[in-house]
């Protein structure tokens, strides 16, 4: 009995659109640096700011937002004093 096996064109137009989605998600200037800093473990919002040279305030708010969004980052709000939020 033949084996029924996927067609590999498909196999590969799939294999590209996952590229794209990937290059949409983590598109701009600033998201793989975002990313690179939080390979070091969760952050805080003043570290990041830190760690990422050049990105403004406004614009690292804007960012991490988006990528929380697309369930990129999660945000942990501790209750201590002062407040906690880690990345």
């Amino acid at each position: 009995m033949a084996q029924i096996t996927k067609h590999p064109t498909i196999e590969c137009k799939k294999s590209i659109q996952a590229v794209h989605d990937a290059m949409y998600v983590l598109g701009g200037k600033w998201k793989i640096s975002i990313v690179a800093s939080l390979l070091f473990g969760p952050r805080r919002y003043s570290d990041m700011l830190r760690d990422v040279v050049g990105i403004s305030g406004k614009m690292l708010s804007r960012e991490l937002k988006e990528m929380e969004t697309n369930l990129l980052v999660k945000r942990t709000v501790s209750d201590t004093l002062p407040i906690m939020v880690d990345l």
